[in-house]
């Protein structure tokens, strides 16, 4: 990529364009401008804070425009290229024109009069290799900054191996020299590069890592245990010191020294506020691989104690069937602002199956499903104000629970109604959903596990350019400020946790002494994350009692949910606990029929699962009812 220094750029320029791009860059200048001057004004250009600095100020359009120049084309470009390309973002050529000028005034750009670029009927403009240089290593640095402070592999690589194989890339690939056993520089960059691996490969294994957390002095491992457990291994420094107390023996730089020595983690600035998370001044890091290890086999050994087993299995998706047969069956009206009357929100909501241990309220739980329905089309709002089931709420209504989950899942993991900021959560809800599918079924972990997991994997491998674009608008229109921090980032995955994946019954929450300690992946979450059916999780099939009063009792077993979700569609749900209890009646089997059942699918359902046989009241009753034409 051809690049022309500043000097060799304002080559022939007139004084007054040289006092002006020294005074952009350094300030007035008293008199004649120098070279002196021109070495002070190309130094301020390799100063990255100070070309960030400036870049920050210019308007976004400048900055898009500006942008041109330092991409693979080269930093030399000519007008009637730029416009061809990027007339889009102007009202006409002199516009453009007009931009590059204002990018000139403010030292950026010059036109340029080599014969090899320039011609009479499209002059070329070039920004000075000095400060082109500056901007792409800057960005080389910051795209490999969470990767190199986060993961032993970045650290190794920047700290041993990174530069060496570069460098030895670089001169195989320009020429192809001998090197000092005779091998070519290519060759000895490749060796170079397995090694690198090999040594990596080391200080990962188990039980080396486990033999240098020993080694570590007391009170460091004290700390670092803090890190790890309470912080899933990224914790603030101040943050740490109120967790574990102030100690003179050890200090922020004592503790960065003697876990980078045994290639544990470090201690370093992380600069996060440009991909949207609060910045950490003085950060301590345990590397992800250790924190990986660390955390998955304290999950191993310590056991959660659970006092109490919270379940919700597929309740959430009959609550979204009971809603729409409630609309098909009644008119629910909509206030001018979208949202459900009172006095209908309020009858709806008793109707609805409880989320247990009130992570939602009803009327919360009333007010996600109408969402999820309004965004998926599943109802539709007509005259008068009220609402009624589409084709697609019809055709959800009789699709298989497993499809209906899913969904659900699909909505969820892109809600953005729930703290956080959403660009980041979305994506570390996909990684802990890939986490959750490893887990072992019906297994407690602690609660904290999944979310550290989840977000320590997530930053290792976030790319930064793209994610620093996203934010860079909102910091464009100023007053935007990030509002979460890296342990907030957990926090708030696991209130999604909580408040979308337990009550859509993907994963169980124990309790002990009344607080969330532990979680678990289900039974119906190991068949839709895995796509096994549930008999592979367990072994058992649940099992159906039906009384002559028309009571039917369902025993547990490893597909109660799809058996519990099936008998919704024609039975009311009474109780639901370790064995769940349904009453079966005229109106109950007539919303069966309406929802597209057939009496001799009623019967088959129930009588598939009998322990005992139907009673015969009971057959009759529902052969009459369901074939009974509705008033």
């Amino acid at each position: 990529m051809t690049q022309l220094t500043l000097r060799a750029l304002l080559q022939g320029c007139g004084d007054d364009v040289l006092r002006e791009a020294v005074h952009r860059w350094c300030g007035p200048v008293d008199g004649k401008v120098g070279r002196k001057d021109l070495a002070a004004t190309a130094a301020a250009m390799e100063d990255e804070r100070r070309v960030l600095e400036r870049i920050g100020t210019l308007p976004r359009k400048l900055q898009d425009l500006l942008e041109v120049f330092f991409g693979e084309q080269g930093s030399v470009r000519a007008v009637h290229e730029l416009f061809a390309e990027h007339g889009r973002n102007f009202k006409s050529r002199f516009d453009l024109e007009a931009a590059l000028a204002a990018l000139q005034r403010e030292g950026f750009l010059w036109p340029t009069k080599d014969k090899r670029w320039a011609s009479f009927e499209s002059p070329c403009w070039a920004a000075p290799g000095e400060l082109v240089a500056c901007v792409l290593e800057c960005r080389k640095r910051r795209q490999r900054l969470l990767q190199d402070s986060l993961t032993l592999q970045g650290h190794l690589d920047a700290r041993f191996f990174r530069e060496r194989v570069e460098n030895l890339a670089g001169k195989g690939s320009a020429k192809n020299g001998a090197g000092k056993n005779g091998g070519s520089k290519a060759d000895a960059a490749q060796k170079a590069a397995d090694h690198a691996r090999k040594i990596y490969k080391l200080y990962t294994m188990e039980g080396a890592m486990d033999q240098r957390l020993q080694k570590l002095p007391e009170k460091v491992r004290v700390v670092v245990d803090a890190v790890l457990h309470r912080h899933g291994g990224l914790a603030s420094w101040d943050d740490l010191e109120q967790d574990v107390g102030s100690d003179d023996d050890i200090d922020y730089a004592f503790l960065g020294k003697s876990i980078e020595e045994a290639m544990l983690g470090t201690a370093c600035s992380l600069d996060l506020a440009p991909l949207g998370i609060q910045p950490a001044e003085r950060a301590v890091v345990i590397f992800h691989e250790v924190a990986l290890h660390s955390i998955r086999r304290r999950g191993i050994e310590c056991r959660p104690q659970v006092g109490e087993e919270l379940v919700c299995g597929g309740d959430f998706a009959s609550n979204v069937s009971r809603f729409l047969r409630e609309l098909q069956q009644n008119k629910v009206l909509f206030t001018a602002d979208g949202d459900l009357f009172k006095a209908s929100q309020k009858r709806i909501a008793g109707m609805l199956l409880p989320v247990p241990g009130g992570f939602l309220a009803p009327e919360q739980l009333l007010e996600v499903l109408y969402r999820f329905c309004l965004q998926r089309r599943l109802i539709d709002r007509r005259g008068e104000r009220s609402l009624r089931p589409t084709p697609a709420g019809l055709e959800f209504e009789r699709a298989s629970l497993a499809d209906q989950v899913k969904m659900l899942l699909g909505h969820f993991v892109e809600d953005r109604s729930l703290p956080g900021e959403a660009y980041h959560q979305t994506r570390m809800r996909r990684v802990l959903l890939r986490l959750l599918r490893r887990a072992e079924p019906m297994l407690w972990q602690d609660v904290s596990v999944l979310p550290f997991l989840s977000r320590n994997a997530y930053l290792a491998q976030l790319e930064a350019q793209p994610t620093e674009e996203f934010f860079a608008a909102r910091f464009q229109g100023g007053g935007y400020t990030p509002t979460e921090s890296l342990q907030q980032m957990c926090w708030n995955l696991l209130i999604w946790i909580k408040k979308r994946l337990f009550p859509l019954g993907l994963v169980d929450i124990g309790l002990h002494g009344g607080r969330v300690t532990a979680l678990r992946l289900s039974r119906l979450g190991a068949e839709l994350l895995d796509a096994d059916p549930a008999g592979k999780v367990g072994g058992t099939r649940s099992s159906v009692i039906v009384q002559p009063d028309f009571e039917v009792l369902v025993f547990p077993g490893d597909d109660v949910h799809d058996v519990v979700h099936q008998i919704d569609r024609f039975a009311h749900r009474t109780k639901s606990d370790h064995v769940h209890q349904f009453r079966i009646d005229e109106d109950s089997v007539r919303a069966g029929v309406a929802d597209g059942l057939s009496a001799a699918q009623i019967v088959q359902e129930l009588t598939d699962r009998a322990r005992v046989p139907i009673p015969q009241n009971v057959l009759y009753s529902l052969e009459e009812w369901a074939n009974k034409s509705p008033s």
